[in-house]
């Protein structure tokens, strides 16, 4: 008798993501088994249901916005630094809601992962009356500031998801410095 495969939780977590998002909430854990090369018995084993191999898949992996937590830095463009600003808010956005469409679609419920986007719109609202205040940007309204610049993120991932079309990160970098032209022309 072979001895078991082992997999990391990290690894059940990536596999299980894809698959999901790939064939949808409907897909048999069998074809996560299959990806990792274990059984489908060992992966119960090791998450219990299918609504938690689900939920282990869709637990973001640490929330990425440094740079939003950095605040506005004196000495570094401030277009630069709102363009890495909105490229970790990307990221990180496109993971939370593709989780949570998936998960919704299965009738699963589970609480939004902090920041929550109200959370990320009243921190980029600061950042962008720092950066106002400090005369490095001009901006009229940061709180409807913030709503269009992640509003445009979020819609952006939506469309994408329903329309299950994959956009590389050099596709978002390259939307998010349009986006930025548009929002804060002259530059």
């Amino acid at each position: 008798m072979g001895r078991r495969r082992q997999v990391s939780d990290r690894e059940i977590s990536v596999a299980a993501r894809e698959v999901f998002l790939d064939r949808g909430p409907k897909a048999p854990v069998a074809m996560v088994a299959k990806k990792l090369g274990v059984s489908t018995a060992t992966l119960f084993q090791r998450t219990g249901s299918k609504q938690q191999l689900m939920l282990m898949a869709f637990q973001p992996e640490g929330t990425a916005v440094t740079e939003l937590d950095r605040g506005v830095q004196p000495g570094v463009p401030v277009h630069e630094q709102l363009g890495h600003v909105l490229i970790e808010i990307n990221e990180y956005l496109g993971a939370v809601i593709s989780a949570s469409i998936t998960l919704r679609a299965a009738c699963i419920e589970s609480n939004l992962p902090e920041p929550t986007p109200s959370q990320l719109r009243a921190r980029l609202a600061s950042w962008l009356t720092q950066a106002a205040s400090i005369g490095l940007l001009t901006v009229i309204d940061s709180t409807t500031t913030a709503d269009i610049l992640i509003g445009a993120i979020e819609s952006r991932h939506i469309h994408s998801y329903m329309q299950q079309r994959h956009l590389t990160s050099q596709q978002h970098r390259e939307y998010i410095h349009a986006m930025l032209d548009v929002v804060f022309p002259g530059r």
